[in-house]
């Protein structure tokens, strides 16, 4: 039988969160397709504090590397708006799993459960085995490389705790992993992705020779390389950009110093000895034409077609992750956000040599133009609710359109959850509004009214307009307004946007306007 034999799965649940009367002993696991183990997480929304949350994680990470090794495969998951207990999905057990289980249930019962003497040795050796665990966590292959990630994240949070109420052991840890002054930390999908790989809230450091396909397929991401694009880098005013005709994004330098920093404290004095002669920055560039290896990767180490990876910055066509490649290591920057319409002016102005692209991002050049008179209001919400299907920031699973247009939604056209990064970001909730314009205005503050009301009331962390026109200062101020008070992220596509979205995406494109 397969590893997911669907309805017909022989299976068997069971919780260690709650008292079971079965005994494991006399179960054959030869009976069984899957088993469904519920592994609990008591301090989650119970405690102020990170440090019992890195104790239930570690536990927990124990627990299910405990039950996998006897198992063919295993995955987690966490019941839908409960994160209070990670499931543990074991396919295809085999002989020794309902020992690991027994064991996994003495660990995360309750204390005064236990009152034989040969019960409380027992836990003791088992608590023992979960320390030694924790000391070798940055060493091990883990089956569910998640759960450790989770804990790492928050142990940063644990640590400032740590810095005051016990310096030495904060201070010895950082000599250790000096990473983590930085907030990285080394993945536990290092050993699947087959080298060290430093993760942090907001950022990857990944060797090249991994190649940035490879790792989203591992980290389960639906972003690819081929819907990047080579991306010039500006700083004017003070304030970091990278564009590629037209898609302008304000760029997160300060994560990428920092991961520079990291990259140098992670890798020993022999270690990509070039690296350390070089100017790493020299990569915020488009990247050029390159016919020879990177430094640092050779044709043998990286996927097929990666040795023509060039240095330099990389935008998604989206907007929504850029990435550095500086021969040595690719700096994934997830902390970016587009430029609004009035800095998009300045950079032109600042900037004559860029004028052409710059006109684009700002609507003195024509993009692409469609006939927005063709649409009504409910075929122009169809076309955006596609545009966001497809777009990777956002995961398509959770997409929801609300009612017919001009409905009763509350000002919402479409909710959306953003795709999960790692397990230690918790996904955000949003809220697009969808205003087809068709008589040559723009889209000022007086078409949107209650805003706020609607993003406090549903409890959204991210608001975007779609629109088939411009956007006028108002409503950005505006949005800026109520967005920042409400710590709202925001994600706008106004006609200029949307318009290139649309030349990106050919399958919406020509449903829509087929004649384009």
């Amino acid at each position: 039988m397969g590893d997911d034999a669907g309805d017909n799965a022989r299976t068997l649940e069971i919780d260690l969160g709650e008292e079971f009367e079965m005994d494991l002993g006399t179960l054959d696991p030869h009976a069984y397709d899957r088993i469904f183990v519920y592994v609990p997480l008591p301090s989650f929304g119970s405690t102020q504090s990170y440090r019992d949350i890195c104790g239930d994680l570690l536990d927990a990470s124990w627990a299910i590397e405990r039950m996998a090794a006897y198992a063919k495969r295993v995955r987690t998951e966490n019941r839908p708006g409960d994160y209070r207990c990670i499931r543990a999905v074991l396919i295809g057990p085999r002989p020794g799993i309902f020992d690991a289980i027994a064991d996994c249930a003495l660990l995360l019962g309750e204390l005064e459960d236990f009152t034989d003497d040969a019960e409380l040795e027992k836990l003791q050796n088992l608590r023992e085995q979960v320390y030694d665990y924790e000391d070798n966590l940055e060493t091990l292959v883990p089956r569910a490389p998640e759960i450790i990630d989770g804990y790492f994240a928050n142990l940063h949070e644990a640590n400032s705790e740590l810095r005051s109420e016990a310096p030495d052991a904060w201070s010895s840890q950082m000599e250790r992993f000096p990473e983590r002054r930085l907030g990285f930390h080394r993945s536990g999908f290092s050993g699947i992705l087959g080298a060290s790989c430093y993760a942090s809230r907001s950022g990857w450091l990944v060797p090249v020779a991994i190649g940035p396909d490879r790792f989203f397929v591992e980290t389960d991401q639906k972003y690819r390389l081929d819907d990047f694009l080579p991306a010039d880098f500006v700083i004017v005013n003070g304030q970091s950009f990278v564009h590629h005709e037209g898609l302008l994004v304000r760029f997160p330098s300060r994560r990428y110093f920092e991961s520079q920093v990291c990259a140098g404290l992670v890798t020993q004095d022999d270690e990509y000895a070039a690296r350390w002669s070089s100017d790493p920055f020299s990569a915020l560039r488009s990247p050029a034409a390159q016919e020879t290896t990177p430094a640092g990767l050779s044709t043998s180490d990286g996927l097929e077609g990666m040795s023509m990876l060039a240095e330099g910055c990389y935008l998604h066509e989206t907007g929504t992750l850029a990435f550095v490649n500086d021969g040595y290591f690719l700096h994934f920057l997830y902390d970016i956000r587009p430029a609004q319409l009035q800095m998009a002016k300045a950079l032109r102005e600042a900037s004559a040599q860029m004028a052409e692209e710059l006109s684009t991002a700002t609507g003195a050049a024509a993009f692409l133009e469609y006939d927005w008179t063709s649409l009504d209001d409910e075929a122009f919400e169809e076309l955006c609710y596609q545009l966001i299907f497809d777009n990777p920031k956002f995961n398509s699973e959770t997409i929801r359109k609300l009612g017919k247009s001009k409905s009763r939604d509350g000002g919402r056209d479409i909710i959306i959850h953003e795709a999960t990064i790692g397990p230690w970001v918790e996904p955000k909730k949003w809220i697009f509004q969808c205003k087809l314009v068709t008589n040559g205005s723009s889209l000022g503050a007086t078409r949107l009214t209650d805003v706020g009301d609607m993003l406090e009331q549903y409890g959204a962390q991210g608001f975007g307009v779609i629109t088939s026109a411009q956007m006028d200062a108002t409503l950005y101020d505006k949005l800026d307004t109520i967005c920042t008070k409400r710590q709202v992220d925001q994600y706008h596509l106004s006609v200029l946007e949307l318009e290139r979205a649309l030349g990106r995406n050919r399958r919406v494109r020509q449903k829509f306007f087929p004649a384009s």
